[in-house]
């Protein structure tokens, strides 16, 4: 099992470079399944509500990708986002999320990239199955809040997740524990990032609508 404080590749952000700005209206959670979390090692539990896909519609901005209908995965326990709001994102690079908590920095973001290259693919189609879509999210705040000195996995370390979907939170764990620099990127993600608002990183910022997934998950491997 990786630590997440080792030093990983660098790699470059497609897309990134097409920083603006992204509205949207939150549109919910789905596929997806309700779940906790704990910052103190399970001593106290919050309600996370669920993991899963987040769905929106875009009504504005002038970044060029993400158009109509689009999905995103959240970066952010410590922030809120309700159901039918609108809300403006500017995009930015994966490795400034959260903007809460000022950015995972390149080892993180680089672990999320090899999840996604991994287990993201245009195979799975535009929606993943609600297993799926709540291990993947659940795995992506396991790497981004766990504390570098412990190891990855939802039931050990600072950083505890729990999940109602019990398959889920295993096949997160499998997910988890393959990543070890070796796999294949998808440099393809960026992330709307907002003050006081849950940041969202998405996958595919090219094309990445809910009837079709644009854009090619990247496979080149480390070096």
């Amino acid at each position: 099992m990786v630590r997440i404080g080792m030093v990983l590749g660098m790699v470059a952000v497609a897309g990134a470079a097409q920083a603006g700005v992204i509205c949207a209206t939150f549109n919910g959670v789905g596929p997806g399944s309700n779940g906790q979390y704990s910052f103190n090692g399970g001593a106290d539990w919050n309600n996370t509500g669920a993991a899963g896909h987040f769905n929106w519609t875009r009504t504005g901005g002038d970044y060029a990708g993400a158009q109509g209908n689009f999905m995103s995965f959240c970066t952010e326990l410590t922030e809120q986002i309700a159901n039918g709001s609108n809300y403006c994102y500017t995009v930015t690079a994966l490795e400034s999320a959260p903007s809460s908590g000022g950015g995972m920095g390149s080892a993180k973001a680089d672990l999320i990239r090899e999840l996604f290259g991994r287990y993201y693919t245009p195979a799975f189609g535009a929606v993943l199955p609600a297993t799926q879509a709540t291990a993947l999210q659940l795995a992506i705040w396991e790497i981004v809040y766990e504390d570098d000195s412990f190891s990855l996995g939802l039931g050990s370390g600072l950083v505890r997740l729990t999940n109602d979907n019990g398959a889920a939170v295993t096949l997160a764990n499998t997910y988890l524990a393959s990543l070890d620099g070796t796999g294949p990127l998808n440099t393809t993600i960026v992330v709307m990032s907002g003050a006081g608002i849950q940041d969202q990183i998405i996958p595919a910022p090219g094309s990445f609508a809910l009837l079709g997934l644009g854009g090619l998950v990247a496979t080149r491997r480390r070096r």
